[in-house]
């Protein structure tokens, strides 16, 4: 019986750089700031900039881990980035599109929370 290990180690080291997709995890953060192009790769070098500048608490071994991850995600965070850009720029010049849909999506309690805020 042949051995898959080479197999479910790609699919799992694929499958965990999928889940923290620099990105995804960029674009899900971007509401409350301005939209730009290409936030992925941005957010990616910001993080491995704080690893290697000791901004950041953790353990060197955890450090190491996320490092490698950065590395492997960087190429394919590029790739979706620049697959997307024109998403993004239409974006950037047609804001009022996505706050219309924005604020028809909230639902009524989210609706309140900000008028408290506005006063």
């Amino acid at each position: 019986m042949k051995s898959n290990v080479g197999r479910w180690a790609v699919v799992v080291l694929l499958s965990i750089d999928l889940f923290g997709c620099s990105s995804v995890r960029a674009r899900n953060e971007i509401p409350n700031q301005e939209w730009t192009v290409y936030p992925g790769p941005r957010k990616a070098v910001d993080e491995m900039g704080d690893i290697f500048s000791s901004r950041r608490s953790e353990p060197d071994w955890i450090k190491g881990l996320i490092t490698a991850i950065l590395v492997v995600d960087l190429p394919i965070t590029t790739v979706f980035d620049t697959v997307v850009v024109p998403y993004d720029v239409y974006r950037i010049y047609n804001p009022e599109d996505f706050e219309k849909t924005r604020k028809s999506s909230e639902g009524p309690v989210e609706r309140k929370a900000e008028g408290k805020e506005a006063e």
